[in-house]
């Protein structure tokens, strides 16, 4: 599903032609998405994805997954998204190095368009998970569409997985969507200082009367910040998801990795 969202800067904001020449670009290969100039009075923009923070009065920052670089806009309505995909332009003067955020590039007064954002699972306790009868063996399914995102692995409170997401049927006249509904369960008694353990239940109902269906897929991304006290962890540790396949799903995370990046106003 797409999200799009334009919003108004303090500074004009970059028409949707360019904007769509920015995509064209990055699709079929005819740039650089993290390095794309745009001659349009000065304009730079490329597309990225990243973590989002901040408020409507504020201003939100929007922190790239490489996590080097971070866009401040100070539009309205971003406060719905926490993980997505999205373009960003700007002024080449509101791009700088602070001596007060060392390690960041700063991008002041972006435009930032949406392209796609990212679903947020919230884990939950295995005591839950049981209460609501989600770990019953009828109850879930055995995902082999699961894969682990291995881009910058986890970090920023995250991490990012792909699987079939939504379930699409074609009627004559019309489409119709149901979320396919997931779930990340932790128990206590099984983890352990160098590792978080997290069962996925996955259940793909077709709703009923449904025959001209497919599946399509999206990104999650799995919100571990409550989980930072779960026990006190290692400086490094893997994240391992049970998918009810026989493939180990694993990646790294720091202990850094738990905590969600926060808004500097001060820069």
């Amino acid at each position: 599903m797409l999200f799009q969202l334009q919003l108004k800067m303090k500074t004009n904001r970059f028409s949707f032609s360019i904007y769509a020449w920015t995509l064209f670009a990055c699709a079929f290969g005819l740039a650089s998405c993290h390095d794309l100039t745009i001659d349009n009075g000065g304009y730079l923009g490329f597309m990225t994805k990243g973590t989002i923070v901040g408020n409507d009065e504020d201003g939100y920052y929007l922190y790239s997954y490489s996590g080097d670089e971070v866009a401040i806009c100070y539009g309205k309505g971003l406060d719905k998204y926490e993980r997505a995909y999205y373009g960003l332009s700007f002024k080449e003067e509101n791009r700088f190095f602070s001596n007060r955020t060392p390690g960041f590039t700063i991008i002041d007064n972006a435009s930032v368009e949406i392209e796609t954002a990212n679903r947020i699972i919230h884990p939950i306790s295995k005591a839950e998970a049981d209460k609501r009868g989600i770990t019953h063996p009828d109850s879930c399914s055995v995902d082999e569409n699961f894969e682990l995102s291995d881009s910058y692995g986890a970090g920023d409170g995250y991490f990012d997985f792909y699987t079939l997401a939504t379930i699409t049927n074609d009627f004559s006249t019309h489409y119709e969507y149901a979320s396919i509904p997931i779930d990340l369960v932790y128990d206590p008694a099984r983890q352990s200082p160098d590792t978080l353990r997290l069962a996925l239940c996955y259940r793909p109902h077709v709703p009923e009367g449904w025959e001209k269906y497919r599946y399509e897929a999206g990104t999650f991304s799995c919100d571990i910040s409550g989980l930072a006290n779960l026990q006190e962890w290692n400086d490094s540790l893997c994240i391992v998801v049970d998918t009810g396949d026989k493939q180990l799903h694993y990646m790294p995370i720091s202990k850094k990795g738990f905590k969600k990046p926060e808004p500097f106003f001060d820069f």
